[in-house]
């Protein structure tokens, strides 16, 4: 299975979610909206280090296992973020609290199982 895109945008959705999320929480005291410069920054950063990922940094076979790992943790926060909103009783249970840390474990998941089978990330 090829993994590069895969890895691409996983990487580009998590780099936008930390960094958006980063920077709408440390400009909230100083502008009103502080979303409206968080989100065009985040995605900025998450265009550049999906096309990063895509040309540069999957030619690295050691770097892939990482990469893989990065992308998981996005992918996980969005299908937290789909649960919450799509399944009403699941949303009490589904927090910042608890999405966080379910993704971290998707994270390693994918990390310890991509080093482990380096030779089916191509």
């Amino acid at each position: 299975m090829n993994t590069r895109p895969v890895a691409a945008l996983g990487v580009g959705l998590t780099t936008f979610l930390v960094v958006a999320a980063l920077l709408t929480e440390l400009l909230a005291a100083q502008i009103a909206f502080s979303a409206l410069v968080g989100l065009p920054v985040g995605l900025a950063a998450g265009a550049a280090a999906g096309l990063a990922t895509w040309t540069r940094l999957w030619r690295l076979p050691r770097a892939r296992p990482p990469l893989l790992g990065i992308a998981a943790f996005g992918y996980a926060l969005l299908v937290a973020a789909a649960v919450s909103y799509a399944v009403p009783p699941a949303r009490g249970f589904i927090g910042v609290d608890t999405a966080v840390p379910f993704a971290a474990v998707c994270a390693v998941a994918a990390f310890l199982l991509a080093r482990r089978h380096a030779d089916r990330t191509a």
